[in-house]
């Protein structure tokens, strides 16, 4: 039997000669993103809606276009996995793990390709195929229990705020990109803007949610949307609390790049 080892024998050569640390730290954000690519795909099978964002902003695939998105999103989640079973499985194959990502990108692609044709063509009766659950609240754990206590965010009060904090921890982070006497400033300051977009995202995901389910003062039409076509609403409610719990953790992992990583190991990686 293997076991997951710091370095596999059948991990590439240039990821095994870099330091321990970026190591560590390219294991975890491809961990993390396989994670919220895994999370973002099993919501269009949940819902049977899938956003997907393009140049005019997010676009909502329904029905098997939104399978088929999700199942080639999943797939493409696998590949990603695989890479760090190559850098991290003690029996790992190289060979066999280049040509099972291959097989998972061509299968991404494919999928992909087949649900744009079919959205674009609009044929009608692959669009009727409805979520696994539409109606489903679990898969927005712990929202349903946290929604009062984070609507505080979505005041414009507080919302304006959060705008100039972000503004000028992005406006930091440019300025410490390249700086040679504080090389922590521009992972710390890039990692304070995400997790502010973070807390802007829960403000959205808790009003959205507690609007639909009477919360006062809100419109009248967020109940209705939801009774309409719970599996499109929760769609896009979901779509706000992914990005708020997404841009959290990559923040945090940002952050504690400040203060784990060397500052010659930060100038390395901007040279």
């Amino acid at each position: 039997m293997g076991r997951w080892v710091a370095i596999s024998p059948g991990a590439d050569p240039s990821w095994s000669e870099i330091g321990a640390v970026w190591r560590f730290y390219n294991s975890v954000v491809l961990g993390l993103t396989a994670t919220v690519v895994v999370s973002y795909a099993v919501s269009g099978l949940v819902f049977g809606h899938l956003p997907v964002f393009v140049m005019t902003g997010f676009f909502m695939l329904h029905g098997m276009p939104a399978w088929l998105a999700a199942a080639g999103t999943l797939v493409l989640a696998m590949a990603w996995a695989n890479q760090l079973v190559q850098w991290h499985w003690s029996q790992a194959s190289a060979d066999f793990c280049r040509r099972f990502r291959m097989m998972c990108y061509v299968a991404w692609a494919t999928a992909w390709s087949v649900a744009v044709v079919v959205t674009v063509f609009d044929a009608k009766p692959w669009g009727r195929w409805d979520g696994l659950a539409p109606t489903a609240e679990w898969f927005f754990a712990p929202l349903p229990w946290l929604w009062r206590d984070l609507l505080p965010l979505a005041s414009p009060h507080v919302t304006s705020k959060l705008y100039v904090a972000g503004a000028a921890a992005f406006g930091l982070f440019v300025v410490f990109l390249k700086s040679t006497w504080w090389p922590r400033g521009f992972p710390f300051f890039l990692g304070v803007a995400v997790c502010v977009a973070g807390l802007y995202f829960l403000g959205e995901a808790a009003f959205d949610y507690g609007a639909a389910r009477g919360l006062a003062g809100a419109s009248v039409n967020f109940p209705n949307e939801l009774n309409a076509n719970p599996g499109r609403y929760n769609a896009w409610n979901f779509l706000s609390w992914w990005g708020a719990v997404t841009s959290m953790a990559y923040g945090t992992v940002l952050v504690s790049c400040a203060f784990v990583l060397g500052p010659h190991d930060l100038k390395a990686r901007t040279d």
